[in-house]
């Protein structure tokens, strides 16, 4: 009985160890929040903010009133989920480029103290990002992140000193030209195929 207990102890912690640290991303995220969810109902709006993008240049939500845009939370020294959700958000970039679509993108990093423009510019460079609709925005504190993310998103960002890591939505959020919160989908998901047609239907 013992050895079949340690043997399935051991098992459960290989499993943990394998999984890495992506786990912890869903503990971020609300959890009635879920892929391509409508959160029209729910009331959420981006707080106004003025931020500093990968160029050195200001981005604040009124630049982006008028239009639809799409936001996540990453940050460059990310171990695990980043480093699908950017490649997914520039897939998703080229696709609405292809349908000649009118959205921007903004990324907002969750670690500001170490994400200065120059290091969101090398992480821009080295996904092939398009700065012409997408900008990977710092020059914040982390309580003002951490605000920001709770405020608009209903979601939270939490630094994890035990893993070197930091706790965030792992979601893409859809926000309308009046600044309304009002879809949300998983930004681990390749398929980007139904963000399109989302955004097709409303641009249209």
């Amino acid at each position: 009985m013992q050895r079949s207990l340690s043997l399935f102890l051991w098992a459960v912690l290989g499993i943990i160890l394998l999984s890495g640290c992506s786990w912890m991303y869903e503990i971020g995220k609300d959890q009635s929040v879920k892929s391509g969810s409508d959160l029209s109902e729910a009331d959420m709006h981006m707080i106004p903010f003025e931020y500093t993008n990968q160029d050195g240049e200001t981005v604040s939500n009124k630049d982006l009133e008028g239009q639809y845009w799409i936001a996540d939370m990453v940050f460059t020294r990310c171990p695990t989920v980043c480093n699908l959700m950017t490649p997914n958000m520039l897939n998703l970039q080229g696709k609405v480029q292809e349908e000649n679509l009118d959205v921007h993108f903004v990324s907002f990093t969750v670690d500001p103290d170490y994400d200065s423009p120059d290091q969101l510019k090398r992480y821009g460079d080295n996904y092939g990002a398009d700065y012409s609709s997408w900008d990977f925005v710092t020059g914040y504190s982390q309580e003002d992140i951490q605000k920001l993310a709770k405020d608009s998103f209903k979601s939270i960002v939490e630094k994890d000193p035990e893993n070197d890591d930091i706790i965030h939505a792992t979601t893409f959020f859809l926000i309308d030209p009046d600044g309304q919160v009002i879809r949300s989908y998983d930004g681990l998901e390749n398929d980007v195929d139904p963000i399109v047609q989302d955004l097709k239907q409303l641009t249209k």
